[in-house]
């Protein structure tokens, strides 16, 4: 049997998040009754995964784009995933931005994402090390920093006026 059969009748009898937890490809399926215990222990694992599947996606999607001999890898991955070009670039941009060396552990990718509107590497290491001792959330990152930006005016290049 082919590790690709092996792997994808895994996924469709389901990975164990918790005892009596397991994710399909169509969301989780809860055999019997479950204790809290393992109703968290699933969200954090859940969770854990959904978090490890953007960077590996952005990680394939960046190794992909750098073999010419391949193709159009976007437009395979576009077909594969069924997710946006916005989706797509987003997980490649980040994935880029951050080697694995320089990702933060304890915080989402989605942290990772919104630390990028920092332009400065160094700065976004330090946002994203508070981020993990403070427990901040990825959205309260996101309102941290746009706050401490100037706000972008657009001048119409006719009339030039500014909104």
């Amino acid at each position: 049997m082919s590790e690709a059969a092996t792997t994808g009748d895994a996924i469709e009898q389901g990975v164990a998040l918790a005892s009596g937890v397991y994710l399909t490809t169509m969301g989780a399926r809860i055999e019997g009754e479950i204790s809290l215990t393992e109703y968290v222990a699933a969200v954090e694992r859940c969770q854990a995964l959904g978090n490890a599947c953007a960077w590996a996606l952005g990680d394939l999607l960046y190794y992909g784009s750098h073999r010419g001999d391949w193709g159009e890898t976007y437009t395979q991955a576009l077909a594969l995933t069924q997710k946006s070009y916005w989706s797509l670039t987003q997980c490649m941009r980040v994935a880029k931005a951050y080697p694995q060396t320089d990702r933060v552990e304890g915080i989402s990718w989605s942290h990772h994402r919104e630390a990028l509107a920092l332009p400065d590497p160094e700065q976004r290491q330090q946002v994203l090390a508070s981020a993990v001792t403070s427990g901040q959330s990825a959205s309260d990152l996101r309102q941290q920093l746009s706050s401490g930006r100037a706000p972008r005016t657009t001048v119409c290049p006719k009339c030039q006026h500014e909104w």
